[in-house]
C-alpha cells in the first residue's frame, strides 16, 4: 500500500529536520526560543509513535509465516544496523571530537548492547517490541493484557532506561497490530480521510497549544501521539488520492532506514561546514542541513547497490525506485 511509504516518507523527513535544528540549536545557529522550540514540540508529539504503528502493520502477518523466521529476520534487518551504525557513529563522533554536539566515549560504545546511543534507541526498542510480540501472537488477548500492563508500569514507575522506554512504545506497535482492517477502511473512503485528518489534527492543536514544552502528563502524551499520528496516516491517503504523483515521498519512504541510519553524520558534517564558513542566516543553514541528512543518504545508499553491500549495511535487499 502506497500511502504507507508516503507516510514514512513524512515521518523520516520529521526525523531528519527534528535533529537538524536541534543539532543548529545547539551550536546557536537557530534560537533556543520561539518557533523552533514551537515546531520541536509538536514533532515530538508523535513522530516516534508513528514510526512505531506502521511498523505494528505486517507484524501478524510476518509471525503467521514463521516465528523462527520472523525474528531472524529482525536480527538481520533490525538489530544488525542497530549494532553496525552505532559502532560506525560513535566511532566518527569519537574520531571528530570537539566538532560535534554531545561528544561519547569509548566506553559508550562498549554500553551499546544495553545503552543505546542517540537515535539509536528506536531500532533498540524496535526489536524488543518485535521479539515480545513474537513469542505471544497469536494470543491477541495476552498481548492486550501485555499492553495494559506496560502503559501502567510506564506511569507508575519514573525510569529513564531503555526498557521502560520500550514499555512506552509497546502500546504504538500493539495498535499498529490492530489498525488494519480500520486502516483498509479508511483507505477506500476520500471523504472520510479528510474528515479524520481534519478532526484528530483538530484535537490535536487543542491538546497541545496550551503545554508549551513537551507534555509531561502520561495520557496527554499517548493522546497526542495518537492524535498526531492517525492525523498524519489520514492526510497521506487523502492526498495519495487528490494528487496523482507523490513518487519522492514513497522513495523516501521504501528508503527510510538507511537515511534513518546515516541522516545525522550527513546533517552533522554539513552544519560543521556552514559553521566553518560563516554562514549567519538561520533559516538557509536549518534547510541545507536537513536537505543534507535527507538526501546524501540516498546517493550513499546508491553507491551500496552498486557494490551489493545493502544487506551488509543493514539496508536490507536494495528497493527499486
Amino acid at each position: 500500500m502506497k500511502w504507507i511509504d508516503i507516510a514514512r516518507g513524512v515521518g523520516i523527513i520529521l526525523v531528519v529536520y527534528a535533529h537538524a535544528a536541534r543539532g543548529l540549536v545547539h551550536v546557536n545557529m537557530l534560537p533556543s526560543t520561539g518557533w523552533p522550540i514551537y515546531f520541536d514540540t509538536v514533532i515530538y508529539a508523535f513522530h516516534m509513535p508513528l514510526f512505531f504503528i506502521l511498523a505494528g502493520l505486517n507484524i501478524e502477518r510476518g509471525v503467521a509465516r514463521g516465528r523462527r523466521e520472523f525474528i531472524l529476520n529482525k536480527l538481520q534487518t533490525v538489530a544488525w544496523p542497530y549494532f553496525l551504525w552505532s559502532f560506525v557513529h560513535g566511532s566518527l563522533k569519537i574520531a571528530s571530537a570537539g566538532y560535534t554536539n554531545n561528544p561519547i566515549t569509548s566506553s559508550d560504545l562498549l554500553a551499546i548492547p544495553l545503552v543505546p546511543i542517540e537515535q539509536f534507541w528506536f531500532l533498540y526498542v524496535l526489536f524488543l517490541c518485535q521479539l515480545a510480540i513474537a513469542l505471544i501472537l497469536p494470543r491477541r488477548w495476552l498481548l492486550l493484557a501485555l499492553t495494559l500492563l506496560a502503559v501502567v508500569v510506564w506511569c507508575s514507575i519514573p525510569s529513564g532506561s531503555i526498557f521502560f522506554r520500550a514499555l512506552h512504545f509497546l502500546p504504538y506497535v500493539v495498535l499498529g497490530i490492530f489498525a488494519p482492517p480500520l486502516l483498509a477502511r479508511l483507505a477506500a473512503r476520500p471523504a472520510a480521510q479528510l474528515a479524520v485528518a481534519a478532526g484528530a489534527w483538530a484535537w490535536f492543536a487543542a491538546l497541545i497549544l496550551p503545554v508549551g514544552p513537551p507534555a509531561h502528563d502520561a495520557l496527554t502524551i499517548y493522546a497526542l501521539a495518537v492524535l498526531g499520528s492517525v492525523a498524519t496516516i489520514a492526510t497521506v491517503m487523502w492526498l495519495g488520492v487528490v494528487i496523482p504523483s507523490m513518487t519522492w515521498l514513497e522513495v523516501l519512504g521504501r528508503l527510510s532506514m538507511p537515511i534513518f541510519l546515516m541522516h545525522t553524520i550527513f546533517s552533522a558534517a554539513t552544519r560543521a561546514g556552514l559553521q566553518m564558513a560563516g554562514l549567519a542566516d538561520p533559516i538557509l543553514a536549518l534547510v541545507l542541513v536537513t536537505v543534507a541528512g535527507l538526501l546524501l543518504p540516498l546517493f550513499a545508499y546508491r553507491i551500496a547497490v552498486a557494490l551489493n553491500v545493502t544487506r551488509l549495511l543493514g539496508f536490507g535487499p536494495p528497493v527499486a525506485r
